[in-house]
């Protein structure tokens, strides 16, 4: 090995260190950066030469600037962080809802029900009665009252989860964007054999982000893309260009559609029944269109049928009976002919339209007997509309009296609750361990990283000694000639 040769060697190994030593200070620096991956600088033999019949090695070099990455564990990140957002999605609406139902206070409407069958009671024992009369009037308005809060506030929560897909909708088409664009940047620079591992962590985080709002697949390419298309197959990125979705008003409904247009431009096409996977479980578009479409739309139809078979009973009994000045007349409005069980579409909307039908308090049927008859003392209407409160009906559940049936619906209701509170938990527990994965396989150590700064700092000045040493013995040399 000649001179030349060993400060050769000595210099391969100087610029191998210090790119060691950036490899590692950029680790550092990034240690609190969301979504990097920490990068390895791959050190190498150069190639040898024979020297005197024996191979010599010509130092040390960087093969590359290694990204730690897991695609599978990209991949099951992806799907949960999808459950993820559905059922904190989900969740957060249910917890609007349970306030609704909240029979621990005294204004619930089971409370609501059960007073207005007793007012009934009271008067029964004081049939003429004008204080009893007025309280049925009282107690009825408030049942009233308390069958549009409920309707209104179950709407209020539809109404709130449409407009949540404006934002959703937005962030979504954003993300896309950047995937489509950082496609671009990475294909740009590793088609010229430079490194974009920065921007490979960047694509990677905001696919990751993506899948929380959306259940969406993905693919790496060849050419250093990727590709992500919804879990039905649908293409939302191919390459530069990306899908874009957009919201348009059902007529019927009043709601919005979910519309996709392709990458690279197309018809769009209604994606309200799949963009959130299968039974819209997958991703914060999936909860909210379950919530809106499903999950809402449930507790209304059974609060729609309990107050329309309770008007049912009420005014076939209160129409059969007489007021003060002989009125017979239903005692809720609008009419509910159809005695249970009630067709769903028959009772539909019927919460929010129910009304107290009498306007005095002499029309309170409490007899059976017209008065002109000597009924004004009798009370035996009254008696039969109390004991409508323990009457059974043949309800969409099964016969239930309108107490049970109320705590039926009560119940559902608790139930999704629970449901939705366990299936957040168990999913963001998921998420917290692949993250803690993702951290032991890509994350910084900032323990490693000073072990592998001292490391390579001591490789440096080795290095550096074998030069100076190289330097000396060509100093030596020079001397003789002298």
């Amino acid at each position: 090995m000649s001179l030349n040769s060993l400060l050769s060697t000595g210099l391969s190994s100087l610029n191998a260190q210090m790119l060691a030593i950036e490899v590692t200070g950029e680790n550092i620096t990034n240690v609190n950066t969301p979504g990097y991956s920490r990068q390895t600088a791959m050190l190498v033999n150069a190639p040898t030469t024979l020297f005197r019949s024996f191979p010599m090695g010509n130092g040390v070099k960087v093969s590359a600037v290694q990204r730690s990455y897991d695609s599978f564990l990209q991949g099951q990140m992806m799907v949960a962080n999808s459950s993820s957002g559905q059922a904190k999605t989900v969740n957060s609406a249910l917890q609007m809802v349970q306030p609704l139902y909240n029979e621990l206070t005294t204004e619930g409407l089971g409370q609501t029900m059960q007073q207005f069958f007793s007012t009934w009671q009271d008067l029964a024992a004081n049939p003429q009665g004008v204080p009893e009369r007025q309280s049925i009037l009282s107690v009825g308005q408030q049942l009233v009252e308390d069958f549009h809060r409920i309707n209104t506030s179950l709407v209020s929560v539809k109404d709130n989860m449409n407009q949540s897909l404006e934002q959703v909708t937005s962030d979504i088409n954003d993300a896309l964007k950047q995937i489509a664009q950082l496609n671009v940047s990475i294909k740009q620079i590793e088609t010229g054999q430079g490194v974009a591992n920065e921007l490979r962590d960047q694509r990677e985080l905001v696919v990751r982000q993506l899948s929380e709002m959306v259940g969406v697949t993905f693919k790496d390419e060849t050419d250093g893309s990727v590709s992500v298309n919804l879990l039905s197959g649908q293409s939302l990125v191919s390459g530069k260009d990306a899908a874009s979705l957009s919201l348009s008003t059902n007529v019927a409904t009043g709601y919005y559609d979910v519309m996709l247009t392709p990458p690279g431009g197309g018809p769009a096409a209604n994606a309200t029944a799949f963009i959130g996977g299968p039974g819209n479980t997958k991703g914060e578009i999936g909860g909210m269109l379950q919530i809106r479409d499903t999950t809402i739309n449930k507790y209304i139809a059974d609060l729609d049928e309990l107050a329309y078979s309770l008007a049912n009973q009420m005014n076939a009994q209160h129409s059969a009976g007489y007021g003060l000045t002989g009125t017979q007349m239903d005692f809720f409005s609008p009419a509910a002919g159809t005695a249970p069980p009630v067709p769903a579409a028959t009772a539909a909307g019927y919460s929010a339209l129910i009304q107290v039908n009498l306007t005095s308090a002499n029309q309170v049927a409490a007899a059976d007997t017209n008065p002109a008859l000597g009924g004004t003392g009798n009370n035996l209407n009254a008696l039969s509309i109390a004991a409508l409160y323990n009457k059974s009906l043949n309800m969409s559940t099964g016969n239930a009296t309108p107490e049970a049936f109320y705590n039926s619906m009560v119940g559902k209701v608790g139930v999704d609750v629970q449901g939705a509170e366990r299936g957040e938990n168990q999913t963001g527990a998921i998420v917290s361990q692949l993250n803690n994965q993702r951290e032991s396989v890509a994350g910084v150590s900032l323990d490693e990283e000073l072990v592998n700064l001292t490391k390579y700092q001591k490789a440096y000045e080795g290095a550096a000694r074998v030069i100076n040493v190289g330097t000396e013995m060509m100093d030596t040399v020079l001397g003789l000639i002298k």
